[in-house]
């Protein structure tokens, strides 16, 4: 790794926020971090106006631009005027399931170039932001990632962890109760038009621990309206459930319909957004009674998805992948702790380890009546429960166990009824699930 020297002699690293020109097309610093991101995640050239969208999404959302760029960049290469690494973050709410939610700094559009690995510019890019996430008073980052072994060495943990699953049709109806409401089908276009698609959205969040708000971007490629290439798309569909034929719509699914190398044909689902238990069992059921299909797939179920149990057969779901989904980084630790509810009262100390620093210390959590007070206490203290920074962001949402972090070796405790006490504690109200990416 390179120290601090040798980096500055070879790089030069600039923030600067993502915007558009006076001619309303991005500016030249946005439009070359643009095209690098596009390079790093191997995206095709994009279509004239692409850029121009994104840059409009971006400066919505208030995003920070990060980028890394060479001093002496070789004549006719592109890092002539393209940064040789990009990082971005924003601000993004995240529920805490009960109304409330905290602020976190959401970090994106993380690439190095080839050429320049393991000369420090992540280390230099991550170091940055969160340094800057604390002076301008985020207590939380958050991230999705494209890959699983990059991230817990900056004090990340997987908070959220979600599946790719398949139900097969022909043995899936009926279900072993019957369903509620009324399912209508509906054009995309009437879904941002009416704005049901974002009320429902906003209503899922408040109810889903976990669930975080979506960029500005996001909107016209999950509700139907643009492919990924920012191009309009033909072939996807659109319902809505309400739970009676004069009622709100709490609930909605948009679908494609896709042939598998299989030769089966498949239900797609774009995006299913649930306000209640009913609207998400009633939309699956419109989804399974779809004819001339096989298989309904849906990439972002959560672990405990009622699904299976509701059923006629359960064997017709099958998982085809699990990995890590949203990935949170605590910089605060009191301000985190409270600001989120808990399950059941109780005290307990507790010692964050930090590699980085911004968490680091000893802590004295009591919970009454569902909130917590925390107060930091002399480093050194007899602390009932050890652990790094990137196991208590795994812990936050209450997906994941100090039980199993306990049992892996990753969390420490004297008494093995701290853990318990923690568990209870911690335990949500129902599994977190975040259909966001970012």
């Amino acid at each position: 790794m390179p120290d601090n020297d040798d980096f500055t002699a070879r790089y030069e690293l600039r923030e600067f926020p993502a915007a558009l020109g006076a001619d309303g097309e991005p500016a030249p610093e946005t439009a070359a971090s643009l095209a690098q991101v596009g390079f790093g995640f191997h995206e095709p050239n994009p279509k004239p106006g692409a850029f121009k969208r994104i840059a409009e999404g971006l400066a919505a959302d208030g995003v920070t631009l990060l980028g890394v760029y060479l001093r002496e960049p070789v004549a006719g290469s592109i890092d002539e005027t393209w940064p040789a690494g990009t990082f971005a973050w924003f601000s993004k709410a995240l529920s805490w399931g009960d109304g409330t939610t905290i602020d976190t700094q959401a970090i994106s559009d993380v690439t190095v170039r080839p050429t320049e690995r393991r000369r420090g510019i992540l280390r230099r890019m991550m170091t940055h932001a969160l340094e800057r996430g604390a002076a301008e008073g985020f207590a939380l980052a958050a991230l999705t990632a494209s890959e699983g072994t990059i991230y817990r060495r900056f004090g990340f943990g997987v908070a959220i962890r979600e599946r790719d699953i398949t139900v097969k049709r022909a043995r899936a109806l009926p279900f072993l109760t019957p369903t509620t409401g009324v399912v209508s089908v509906v054009t995309p276009e009437s879904l941002s038009e009416s704005g049901v698609g974002r009320r429902v959205f906003d209503r899922f969040t408040e109810r889903s621990i976990g669930s975080m708000v979506r960029n500005t971007a996001t909107w016209p490629f999950v509700l139907g309206l643009r492919g990924r290439d920012g191009e309009p798309v033909r072939n996807v569909r659109a319902a809505v459930h309400r739970p009676s034929a004069s009622g709100e719509a709490d609930g909605y699914v948009t679908w494609r319909i896709a042939e598998r190398p299989s030769g089966q044909t498949a239900v797609e689902i774009i995006d299913l957004v649930y306000a209640t238990d009913a609207a998400y069992l009633s939309l699956w059921e419109f989804l399974l009674s779809i004819d001339l299909n096989d298989l309904v797939k849906y990439r972002g179920a959560r672990l405990d998805d009622p699904i299976v149990t509701a059923l006629a057969d359960s064997r017709a779901f099958d998982i085809d992948h699990e990995e890590d989904h949203v990935w949170l980084r605590v910089l605060d630790v009191p301000a985190t702790l409270q600001s989120r509810p808990y399950a059941a009262d109780g005290s307990l100390t507790i010692e964050v380890v930090d590699a980085l620093g911004f968490a680091r210390g000893t802590y004295r959590l009591d919970v009454n009546d569902g909130r917590g007070q925390v107060e930091r206490i002399a480093d050194g203290s007899d602390a009932d429960i050890v652990l790094d920074v990137a196991e208590l962001g795994a812990l936050l949402l209450g997906s994941v166990s100090p039980v199993t972090l306990a049992a892996s070796g990753l969390l420490r405790a004297g008494d093995p009824a701290s853990v318990l006490t923690l568990r209870s504690m911690l335990t949500p109200a129902r599994t977190p699930h975040g259909i966001t990416y970012f």
